[in-house]
């Protein structure tokens, strides 16, 4: 029988997501995370009004120092 292996693999990094948040009224926290939500963080300056909110994804500043993890039984190189 062969044996089977599993890993979890992690990857950490200090990424940031910019956007940019326009409102009809002054907004909560919870409505702040609730918006950037919305857009699609693949595409640049895609955008979306909801409710009187408008968010548009502006860019993303991606970290430099990623740590990469695996735990399991890994074959000698």
């Amino acid at each position: 029988m062969n044996k089977i292996y599993e890993y979890e693999a992690t990857e950490q990094s200090v990424d940031v997501r910019n956007f940019s948040i326009v409102s009809d009224r002054k907004l909560t926290w919870g409505e702040i995370l609730d918006a950037i939500c919305l857009p699609n963080i693949s595409k640049e300056g895609d955008g979306i009004t909801d409710d009187g909110i408008t968010v548009t994804y502006l860019w993303t500043d991606y970290g430099d120092d990623a740590q990469f993890d695996v735990d399991g039984e890994l074959k000698d190189e």
